[in-house]
């Protein structure tokens, strides 16, 4: 998306009757939605940072098990 933006401002070359005007707010616009994009991306990045990996769940359930048995045997 970015890519394209930067080449907005080369249409003014290719098509001099197109207002500089609207080339820039279109370049502005096309940069805020790769903002957002990006920034819905980190949050569903940071939020499955903060959840517990599936091995660790399963290494807790093994510790309480290991220490079940323990208990048993003495």
């Amino acid at each position: 998306m970015a890519a394209v933006a930067a080449l907005i401002p080369l249409l003014t070359a290719w098509y001099p009757a197109i207002p500089w005007e609207a080339l820039v707010a279109a370049a502005a616009a096309l940069f805020g939605v790769g903002e957002i994009a990006q920034r819905h991306e980190d949050g569903k990045t940071l939020a499955a940072l903060n959840e517990p990996a599936p091995r660790d769940r399963a290494a807790d359930l093994q510790a309480a098990l290991t220490k079940l048995e323990a208990e048993q045997v003495s």
